[in-house]
């Protein structure tokens, strides 16, 4: 869409200067830089209306196609670990297809078991992230899932967050280890648009106020 919007600018203050200069009298537009000209007023108009309805032509279909990035995180269910307590599953609730660009980790360790935890400090890949949860005493297919969800992979279209795609899942001994795991997925939809979605699959509960009783 940049292309068009520049274009449309571009089209726009050409137009406005070719209004101005056509109210201007005839020897002060014989003088530099009223001779200059790239298009006359009315070609000038054509592709305005011209770029403009491929504009809202294009923005109307996008806001039609747009896929919907929806998440669920559930006790149970899970396809891939028996015991699982924690299942995160994503689904496409959109009316357009969405394709996987990139999937980044973050992830925390909590209380005892954050002062031994390296991890990076930002977002890492997927490699990272089996890293850091085997480094945390996690065994991959007994405390643990992840998904390597890799790009061109195809988001399935469904509301119902169970037929979706299955992401992660934990047991007790994960859900004991870790403060944060959150998911990013980047999607392009059928326009070549990208849409981004955190997944905040974990997060530190809070904590409890004591007031003093009245």
């Amino acid at each position: 869409m940049r292309l068009p919007r520049a274009l449309l600018s571009f089209a726009l203050v050409d137009l406005t200067w070719e209004i101005v200069k056509a109210n201007l009298s005839s020897h002060v537009r014989g003088d530099w830089p009223w001779r200059l000209t790239v298009l006359d007023a009315s070609t000038c108009a054509a592709v305005v209306a011209l770029l403009t309805g491929i504009i809202v032509t294009r923005s109307q279909l996008s806001q039609t196609m747009q896929p919907v990035l929806s998440w669920s995180g559930f006790a149970g269910h899970s396809r891939e670990l028996t015991d699982s307590l924690r299942t995160v599953s994503l689904v496409n609730a959109g009316g357009g297809r969405s394709v996987v660009r990139s999937v980044t980790y973050r992830i925390r360790a909590s209380g005892p078991y954050a002062d031994g935890a390296d991890f990076p400090s930002g977002w890492m890949s997927w490699h990272d992230a089996i890293d850091s949860l085997v480094a945390l005493g996690l065994d991959r297919g007994q405390d643990f899932f992840l998904l390597h969800l890799g790009s061109g992979a195809a988001i399935p279209m469904t509301n119902v967050g169970r037929d979706g795609v299955e992401l992660l899942a934990l047991g007790s001994k994960a859900l004991e280890r870790l403060a944060v795991l959150d998911i990013r997925i980047q999607v392009s939809d059928v326009l070549g648009d990208v849409h981004e979605r955190d997944l905040q699959c974990i997060r530190p509960l809070p904590r409890t106020r004591h007031g003093a009783s009245a």
